[in-house]
């Protein structure tokens, strides 16, 4: 104990040795090359920390192992500092410093070494810049041909239902004209007249539901748009629909979004026939608003029958259907249709409701 204490109160004691220039037989060159060499390594050693904590406080946050950063440069400066104080011994012979400076290089870099050895599965585990700079390229390739069967597969859809059109026209016109042109039609073949013309129709809804979604762009021009004449054009078009279920429309002031006109007015032209759709009563909708930060929040809500909790997810899906066709009518498209335009204006749609009493739809979007 007595040592150590004596060791730290000389801590910086040079009388007691010579200077290295006094130790054995030093020729200049001898010496200057040890000395240049040592403050060579001192200069890289110092610098090395420096490029290190700037790297990490550039990336704060976003560094993993920020731990090991930081012992790695505390171990480089240190050992750095052990040839800064060797190239000095050739003037000041501080060797209880060098000595305390070495402990503590050699604490460091144990510790180092234990953090470096903890975290080696996961550095193992991760994958390389050119694994990775591979990866980017396959899906790049990938991203390239899932885009060009997206374009053939809705130029095909386009094809095929402007094709489908003409024959389920015909369909019904030869339909219309087989029961006109024969008063004399049996019941049994007058139904059965009827459920061509009734199947050729859902049909075309079909056809024309799919052509819908299949040509919504996925870059579309979002410019300043006044809800209020977004919801009249919707309103304007169910016109003779609210008319003949005596729906009951009341709406509240909306504000305006950053979106596209047509795609939301075809959004509340779907929600609102729905509303009045899937009624048992005289249908009441209300949309109002609300201003949540940056987004505009818009509700339709309605008194009509419901859906139940478990199928509140399914409503999003294509062709998902809740009910019979002989229930209610529809594709089963429209609502996922309003989910697509909704997710391509960056905004959000969600659902609630309660069997019996009504639905309520959410639609979040971005504020003007």
């Amino acid at each position: 104990m007595h040592q150590v204490v004596e060791f730290f109160s000389g801590l910086f004691a040079t009388e007691q040795w010579p200077a290295r220039w006094h130790c054995g037989t030093w020729s200049d060159f001898h010496g200057w090359l040890y000395i240049i060499s040592d403050t060579m390594i001192w200069l890289a050693y110092f610098l090395i920390p420096i490029i290190i904590l700037k790297y990490f406080t550039g990336k704060k946050g976003q560094v993993k192992f920020s731990g090991v950063y930081i012992l790695f440069a505390t171990f480089i400066l240190l050992c750095g500092s052990t040839h800064f104080i060797d190239a000095m011994m050739f003037w000041i012979p501080m060797y209880r410093l060098g000595g305390l400076v070495k402990f503590a290089t050699g604490i460091v870099s144990i510790f180092t070494v234990r953090e470096l050895f903890k975290i080696l599965p996961v550095l193992f585990s991760q994958k390389t810049n050119l694994e990775l700079e591979d990866e980017i390229a396959r899906r790049k390739q990938a991203e390239l041909r899932l885009a060009e069967a997206n374009a053939n597969l809705a130029s095909f859809a386009h094809i095929a239902s402007h094709d489908l059109q003409e024959p389920l026209r015909k369909i019904r016109t030869f339909s219309s004209v087989l029961r006109s042109s024969n008063p004399d039609l049996s019941d049994r073949n007058r139904q059965l007249v009827d459920r061509i013309e009734s199947s050729a129709g859902r049909m075309q809804n079909l056809v024309k539901d799919v052509l819908t979604i299949s040509t919504i762009d996925r870059e579309i021009e979002l410019t300043n748009v006044n809800m209020n004449e977004v919801l009249a054009m919707a309103l304007s078009d169910l016109e003779v629909k609210i008319t003949e279920k005596k729906a009951a429309i009341n709406t509240s002031p909306l504000p305006s979004v950053l979106g596209n006109k047509a795609y939301l007015a075809q959004v509340f032209m779907n929600i609102i026939s729905n509303a009045i759709k899937f009624s048992k009563s005289d249908p009441v909708i209300f949309v109002k608003s609300v201003t949540d930060g940056n987004n505009v929040v818009i509700s339709i809500s309605d008194n009509g029958i419901g859906i139940e909790k478990q199928d509140l997810e399914k409503i999003f899906k294509t062709f998902k259907r809740l009910h019979s066709k002989d229930e209610y009518e529809g594709s089963g498209i429209g609502l996922s249709t309003c989910k697509r335009i909704i997710e391509l204006h960056h905004g959000k749609i969600s659902v609630q409701s309660t069997p019996g009493i009504g639905t309520t739809f959410l639609i979040e979007l971005p504020k003007d």
